[in-house]
């Protein structure tokens, strides 16, 4: 246990460190613990020191790549390489730990449960290590031994609160009904006594009880319980709003769900509870309420402390749905989050496949999923699938205005145009559509519309830097309204600082005005803030030129020529690079 506590304490590079150190330590113990018999027979000793040497060598090999593979997140390789790790090192602690978390967090359940038994035999505690023994033995309807296992939870830290909501399960399953309930009110002072500031969730499960047994008064009255609002935790408002579907009161359920957020789409929200309204037998809704509290209590009780924990609980929700043929979409979008903040592509697809189109959880997931697509270049696939999705659903501006985002970033703004205009007559006020449907009017030569489209989005947010910026550097890029275009991108500049394309564009505007002392002053300073932009090297190297610098301008354009990817610009970059620019005309 010794071991375990110091190297909880070690950061990732001085854990590699201490394991490099082992690991030549072990390697010179292997070749001179026993000195050399010159009678000995010298094949046989060669290979054994060979067999030992080898080892080591993969140990270290695993080692290192498990935690290159858990730096980057990536919880199947590592649990992949801490387990051959520890199929050559079979008692180390840490590797035992590791391996199991990332097995855990991978979802193999089992595998994990393997890992924490063996590091049992050892007389070694993992953390949360009792955790998928008891999902497996739930998943067997063994609840004796979900009983038994349970208390080992509660007395396990880090598995504490899950100890008391299975050990809350086996009883009901066995018939103890009341004790089952009194357990949850334990969980819920517990809670109350731990800090946390809102336990009323308790209240849902101890409902979601009642409603198996088709006792709704007294679920209605454990409901009533839970305050929520606007500001209140997504989740528990789609799981209240269900549970009140369940008991029989529709209409308190719709009320319930206009507090989440737009992402969600309402109109699927109401047939998913008028479907749940409508299902017939309470129980077979028990594993399902089981494997969703599991992934609840996580995420009600999350701190900084157990947020890592988040995803590990996540798998274990979804191994009791798996075991029992259906879907837990509060998992799987929980998942879809974390592959989404992993830019596991891969990942970010399996979960998004397994949310089905009609719960509420679909629409946010999709979203998620368009960006994942976006990212890793697939925007076609994008497009065609929001195309599919809105030919079937119409009235739905989120997906619309991302429709005409793709078509926009994909140069289509005649499609793009259409669709930001769909979604303006929904949402009028709304300034950022404004603005999008003025850049896409300026870049089909509709600078009248243009105009009028940047003007009501500055009227309905004048903070809104995206167009102060644009409408600025179109015109100083025309040469008009010069003036007032610096005091748009002044503004802009104002309101982000740290922005490198704003300092851009007003450097642009004072070269645009003739005042190259001030634009060369703040390109360079934008070249700081985004070194990374072709454009602010390229109209860096202008600059340079016109005050007689050619060698950094020439510079500056070789960087521009390098980073652009369109080959007609590229050529263009060339030409100033052999040639030079043309003197100004006065």
């Amino acid at each position: 246990m010794k071991v375990i506590q110091i190297l909880d304490l070690l950061t990732k590079p001085a854990r590699l460190f201490l394991f490099c150190a082992f690991f030549m330590t072990s390697c010179q113990q292997v070749s001179a613990d026993k000195p050399i018999d010159v009678l000995e027979n010298p094949v046989r000793g060669e290979g054994q020191n060979a067999f030992y040497s080898d080892n080591a060598q993969n140990l270290f090999g695993y080692y290192l790549r498990a935690l290159y593979a858990e730096t980057n997140e990536d919880v199947k390789s590592a649990a992949k390489f801490y387990t051959e790790s520890l199929a050559i090192d079979k008692t180390n602690p840490e590797l035992l730990q590791a391996s199991f978390s990332n097995l855990y967090a991978a979802g193999r359940i089992i595998a994990a449960a393997e890992i924490a038994q063996q590091a049992e035999s050892l007389n070694q505690n993992l953390q949360m290590g009792v955790e998928p023994a008891l999902a497996i033995a739930a998943r067997d309807s063994d609840w004796e031994a979900v009983l038994a296992l349970s208390e080992s939870a509660i007395i396990e830290g880090s598995s504490q609160h899950l100890g008391f909501l299975f050990r809350a399960w086996a009883m009901y399953n066995l018939g103890q009904n009341s004790a089952a309930i009194n357990v949850l009110e334990s969980l819920s002072k517990l809670l109350d006594e731990q800090g946390y500031s809102n336990s009323n969730f308790i209240n849902l499960f101890i409902a979601q009880l009642f409603i198996l047994k088709n006792d709704y008064p007294l679920a209605l009255t454990q409901l009533a319980e839970i305050s929520l609002d606007k500001t209140s935790n997504q989740e528990l408002i789609i799981a209240t709003a269900e549970a009140y579907a369940l008991a029989g009161k529709l209409k308190s359920a719709r009320k319930l769900a206009q507090n989440l957020s737009v992402n969600y789409n309402q109109e699927n929200v109401r047939s998913w509870l008028e479907q749940r309204f409508k299902s017939k037998n309470p129980q077979n809704y028990k594993n399902y309420f089981l494997a969703q509290s599991i992934v609840q209590l996580s995420l009600f009780t999350l701190t900084e402390e157990t947020i890592s924990y988040l995803g590990h609980r996540s798998q274990l929700g979804l191994f009791i749905a798996n075991s029992n043929g259906f879907a837990l979409p509060a998992a799987s979008f929980i998942l879809l989050q974390l592959a989404d903040k992993q830019n596991d592509f891969q990942g970010t697809n399996f979960y998004f496949s397994s949310i089905p189109e009609a719960n509420p959880h679909f629409q946010i997931s999709l979203v998620l999923y368009l960006y994942q697509l976006r990212q890793h270049r697939e925007t076609a696939d994008a497009i065609k699938l929001l195309q599919t999705y809105l030919s079937e659903k119409t009235n739905n501006p989120i997906l619309e205005e991302m429709l005409a985002d793709f078509y926009r970033i994909e140069k289509e703004c005649h499609k793009a145009i259409v669709r930001y205009e769909n979604v303006a007559r929904e949402k009028p006020r709304q300034a950022d559509i404004h603005r999008k449907l003025g850049m896409c009017y300026e870049q089909t030569d509709q600078p009248h519309k243009a105009e009028a489209a940047f003007t009501k989005a500055l009227e309905l947010n004048p903070n809104d830097s995206g167009a102060l910026n644009y409408l600025g550097y179109w015109w100083a890029d025309e040469g008009r309204n010069l003036e007032e275009a610096i005091e748009l991108i002044t503004r802009a500049v104002e309101l982000h600082p740290d922005n490198g394309y704003y300092a851009d564009s007003l450097g642009w505007i004072y070269f645009k005005i003739g005042e190259p002392d001030k634009a060369v002053k703040w390109l360079e300073h934008a070249i700081q803030l985004a070194p990374d932009d072709a454009v602010i090297h390229d109209h860096l190297g202008d600059v340079y030129w016109h005050l007689g610098r050619p060698l950094e301008a020439r510079y500056k354009w070789q960087f521009a020529h390098e980073m652009y990817s369109n080959e007609v610009t590229r050529k263009l970059v060339s030409k100033k690079i052999k040639f030079g620019l043309p003197p100004v005309s006065d």
